[in-house]
C-alpha cells in the first residue's frame, strides 16, 4: 500500500532542502595556505672540502623561514675515509652567499654547524645529523654549502689568552696612559670573552670626571692610534670612568666584551678616552 505524506510535511522538507543548498552555495572555498617555511637542497659530490675523506654521495637541506637568519640544518651521506679515524674529527657545514666556482678556503662563509663526530676507525660511515644554525644572512640568501672536518685536540686548552702591552699610549690630547696591559681570555671559537686592563692613566689636564677609558678591537692593527687609525672596530671593551682632576691613577679591572668575530681573529687592541 502506498505510504501519503501530507502536502503540509512535503513542502517543510522542499523548504529544507532548499535552505541546505543555498548555505551549501554561499560558502567560500577554502583556499590551501601556502607554508611558511622552504627547504634548500645541496648535493655534496666532491671530496675537496674533506681532506683524508671520500664523500660517496650526500645532501645538505636547510629548511626554515626564508627571512629568518635561524634555521634547521641535516645532512644524509656516505663518508670512506681513506685513512684512520681517531674519532676525534667533527663533521661541519659552512654555508655561504654564493660558491662562483671558487674554492671552499676562498669563499666567506655566513654560517657554520657542527654536525657531530666521526665514527672511529677505517669502514664506510652513513652519517645522518641534523643542527641549528644561526647565520649572518637569512636563510634566503644562502645558496652554497660545502662539508668540512675539523679535529678536536683534547691535550689544547679550551681557551687563549692574547696581551698587548704599551709602554706609553696616548688615549686624548695631553692624557696618556702608561705601563699599560690589555688581556683578552676566552675561548678562541668564541665572540664573547674576558677583557683584562692594567694601567695608569697620566693627565697633563684636569679631567672633569666624566671621561671614559675605554679599548677597541681590531682584525688588523696599525702605528697610529685610534683615533686615527684606518681599520675597522670589531668590538669595544668599557674599562671606567676616570678620576677627577690630573693625579695619576692606577688601576686594574676586568670584564666581558662581545665582538663581530671570534677571539681568534682579534688581532689588535687599542686605549681611547671619551
Amino acid at each position: 500500500m502506498a505510504t501519503r505524506i501530507p502536502l503540509w510535511a512535503a513542502g517543510v522538507m522542499a523548504v529544507a532542502l532548499s535552505v541546505g543548498s543555498a548555505q551549501a552555495q554561499d560558502m567560500p572555498e577554502a583556499s590551501p595556505e601556502q607554508p611558511s617555511f622552504v627547504i634548500k637542497t645541496f648535493p655534496i659530490g666532491g671530496s675537496d672540502d674533506l681532506p683524508r675523506t671520500a664523500l660517496d654521495q650526500g645532501t645538505i637541506n636547510l629548511i626554515g623561514e626564508p627571512d629568518s637568519k635561524s634555521f634547521g640544518v641535516s645532512f644524509t651521506g656516505t663518508l670512506a675515509p681513506q685513512a684512520l679515524v681517531t674519532g676525534n674529527e667533527k663533521l661541519f657545514a659552512y654555508l655561504y652567499l654564493d660558491c662562483d666556482g671558487r674554492k671552499p678556503d676562498a669563499r666567506v662563509a655566513v654560517g657554520t654547524v657542527e654536525l657531530g663526530a666521526l665514527k672511529q676507525g677505517r669502514g664506510d660511515t652513513t652519517v645522518f645529523a641534523t643542527a641549528d644554525v644561526t647565520a649572518f644572512a637569512p636563510l634566503a640568501n644562502v645558496n652554497c654549502a660545502s662539508l668540512a672536518i675539523r679535529t678536536d685536540e683534547p691535550d689544547k686548552a679550551p681557551y687563549v689568552v692574547k696581551t698587548f702591552t704599551e709602554k706609553e699610549i696616548i688615549v686624548a690630547d695631553d692624557v696618556m696612559v702608561v705601563n699599560a696591559t690589555v688581556s683578552l681570555i676566552g675561548e678562541p671559537e668564541s665572540k664573547s670573552f674576558g677583557v683584562s686592563y692594567r694601567g695608569t692613566l697620566t693627565p697633563a689636564i684636569d679631567m672633569t670626571g666624566e671621561e671614559t677609558l675605554v679599548v677597541h678591537l681590531y682584525m688588523k692593527c696599525d702605528n697610529k692610534p685610534s683615533s686615527e687609525t684606518s681599520a675597522i672596530t670589531v668590538g669595544t671593551a668599557t674599562i671606567g670612568e676616570v678620576r677627577k682632576g690630573r693625579d695619576p691613577s692606577f688601576r686594574i679591572v676586568t670584564g666581558d666584551v662581545s665582538a663581530f668575530v671570534p677571539l681568534k681573529d682579534v688581532e689588535c687592541a687599542k686605549l681611547r678616552l671619551q
